[in-house]
Formats: structure tokens, C-alpha cells, sequence
């Protein structure tokens, strides 16, 4: 098992240039707010990031992505020019997503430093693809405690009523993680803190809970905000414990 994996997303500079609709809903904080391609099959989506920056993770979230779409990740040296990949073409999205609506992640096997990168879709069909999120960022990865985990929440109300049914109000059910690192070196505490503190309760993150997951996966990506901070503790500064908890963005 790979460690939990922390994405803080980095500012994108431009709207990304696609076509379709929307496209400025791909840098959006909700996900609902949605980028339309203009139809099937590929589709590039070029973004600016306004300065060179180092990565190795990619999200393309809430699509409607089909099991037999694929993409690919280039660096360049200008919009659309100078292309490099940086990720072999392959499936979108688990095979076993269980969706409606799938998350699309890659982490590269190195980080790489640019300033432009391309995103190549080919969604078949038959409806034209569309995404809710994109985040491009820096992964943090730190193994996790075994207890903690994965729980559930659901926003609608229930009342218990004399007749012995229940008056409902409906609502969505969402994923919240908890997960607590025990090891963490002072150098780790350091960055984490840093990820922590400018994310805070209200900015969104996204959080895989173990990206070598072959089965499963779309279940265990979470776009959202952290929920909950417990503070560090810890008596020497290789063996600080930190637990956090985070909720998705439904």
C-alpha cells in the first residue's frame, strides 16, 4: 500500500483553452460548475500556469468519462507547442468506478518543472465529455496509521415519527476520510503544516487514500476540504502523529 497522497492545487493562470462550453468552470472551487466539450472524441486542454512550477499529479474530476475513454499528459514550451509526454495515453478512470460521475487522476513517476502542459481526452461517446474539476499539483505522500478510514455522511434529515415511520428530508450521502500519520519527520511536519494551514476548512484538496489501489480507486479519490484538524503531537521530531480528516465535495 502506497501512502495517503495530499494534493493542494496550484493556481492555474489563464482559463484553460478547450473548446466546448464552460471552460472557465474547470477552475472553479465546485465541481457542479462544469466544462461541456464540444463533442466526442479527443479534445485538448492546454493550460497556462502562469510560471514554471514542479508536479507529478493531475485531476481531472466529476466527469462522465466511459470506460473506454483515454488521455494522455504532455509538458510544453508554449500553448499547444513544444509537447513532451509525461504520461503515456491510457484509461481515463477505473474500470470498476462505480459512479455516475468518475474522477480521472495520474501521478507521474517524477516530478517535472513547466510552465504549459496539455491535457489530450478521447472520450467516445456517446455523450461529449464533461468535467467538473481540475487540479495540478505537487503530491505529499505519507503511509497512515491502519485505524481511521473511510465513513459516511448524509445531508438529508430523518425524524421518527409517533406512527412509528419517519418523516424525511431528502439530502446526497458523501464520503468523509480519517486518516493519522505517527512518523512524520520534522521535514515532513514542516510541508504538511504548510498544506494544512493554507487550506484550512474552506479551500478544496484532494486526497487519494492510496494511489497504488488497482480496485476501487474512484471510491478512494476525494475532492473536498479538510473537515478536521486534531493538533500534532509528538516527543521527538521524527515520530510527530498529526490526524486529519477531510469530506467530499458531492
Amino acid at each position: 500500500m502506497s501512502g495517503v497522497l495530499i494534493i493542494k492545487p496550484l493556481p492555474i493562470a489563464a482559463v484553460p483553452t478547450v473548446t466546448g462550453t464552460g471552460a472557465a468552470n474547470l477552475l472553479t472551487v465546485d465541481p457542479n460548475e462544469a466544462w461541456i466539450a464540444s463533442g466526442t472524441g479527443p479534445r485538448n486542454i492546454d493550460v497556462d500556469m502562469g510560471s514554471e512550477v514542479t508536479v507529478d499529479s493531475f485531476y481531472l474530476g466529476y466527469t462522465n468519462a466511459d470506460g473506454a475513454a483515454l488521455w494522455r499528459i504532455d509538458r510544453a514550451t508554449g500553448p499547444g507547442t513544444g509537447l513532451v509526454t509525461v504520461k503515456a495515453a491510457g484509461p481515463m478512470r477505473a474500470a470498476d468506478s462505480e459512479g455516475p460521475r468518475h474522477h480521472c487522476f495520474a501521478r507521474l513517476a517524477a516530478p517535472v518543472v513547466s510552465r504549459y502542459f496539455r491535457l489530450v481526452v478521447n472520450h467516445p461517446g456517446p455523450a461529449s465529455l464533461y468535467a467538473g474539476a481540475l487540479v495540478i499539483g505537487l503530491a505529499f505522500e505519507k503511509h497512515r496509521e491502519r485505524n481511521g478510514g473511510r465513513g459516511l455522511l448524509d445531508t438529508g434529515v430523518r425524524q421518527d415519527l409517533p406512527s412509528g415511520g419517519f418523516g424525511i428530508g431528502d439530502g446526497v450521502v458523501k464520503a468523509q476520510f480519517s486518516f493519522s500519520f505517527i512518523d512524520l519527520s520534522a521535514a515532513e511536519l514542516r510541508r504538511l503544516w504548510s498544506i494544512n494551514k493554507d487550506r484550512g476548512l474552506r479551500r478544496p484538496v484532494v486526497i487519494v487514500e492510496d494511489a497504488d489501489l488497482t480496485a476501487g480507486l474512484n471510491e478512494a479519490i476525494h475532492y473536498g476540504t479538510f473537515d478536521r484538524f486534531q493538533p500534532y503531537e509528538g516527543t521527538d521530531a521524527d515520530e510527530t502523529r498529526w490526524s486529519c480528516s477531510h469530506i467530499e465535495w458531492a
